[in-house]
């Protein structure tokens, strides 16, 4: 099932919205409670504002680099903040992901963020995702605890061609990273309950 230029722009756009909404509606609806208590701050909505904000920058920093142009401009170590501030707003705090790669450059940031995603989203709690870079690129994606065995046969479907009917959007960093390298470039899975390994190359 092939997917038009229109159609991965409204996917990426989707998927952009949906991961950025809960966060502005969190501030939104501080700043109405601190209109309505005239211009009150309690602390526990300063925490709130403090959370909101600080997610909404990580998130689009990466999505920036992930989705974006230019991300030559970035260099390595800014390049490793970045991915490792989405990481750690994007799966629970009692759970924290990590990561590791070796040979990281400002010209494998797409490549790299969009793999880190990939890893990020099969991780319900907490993991370690090493990315390694040579002749290919290999993404390892470990857990002490059981990953998302229904996200990986997704994975698995749209890597065979397949793609899901609904909620495709939750999908984008794959379909994007195939579009993005090309039909000429092969991508493989392999999982288990504990560890999903993605090769590129």
């Amino acid at each position: 099932m092939g997917i038009s230029p229109t159609q991965l722009a409204e996917l990426v756009c989707t998927r952009i919205s949906h991961d950025l909404i809960g966060n502005i509606g969190a501030i939104n609806n501080v700043l109405e409670f601190v209109h309505d208590s005239n211009g009150v701050l309690e602390e526990g909505d300063l925490n709130v504002l403090d959370t909101a904000i600080s997610t909404l920058s990580a998130r689009q920093q990466f999505f920036r680099l992930a989705f974006g142009i230019d991300t030559a401009a970035v260099d390595k170590e800014k390049l490793r903040q970045i991915c490792q501030n989405y990481l750690s707003v994007a799966g629970n705090k009692a759970y924290p992901l990590d990561f590791e790669c070796n040979n990281m450059s400002s010209q494998i940031a797409k490549v790299l963020c969009l793999c880190l995603m990939i890893g990020a989203e099969v991780c319900l709690r907490g993991g370690h995702i090493k990315v390694t870079i040579g002749s290919k690129i290999i993404v390892e994606t470990m857990s002490e605890n059981p990953l998302a065995t229904a996200k990986i046969n997704i994975y698995k479907q749209i890597i065979s061609g397949e793609h899901p009917q609904d909620n495709i959007a939750q999908f984008i960093q794959l379909i994007y990273l195939q579009n993005l390298l090309g039909e000429d470039v092969p991508i493989s899975l392999n999982a288990d309950e504990k560890k999903m390994t993605l090769t590129i190359g």
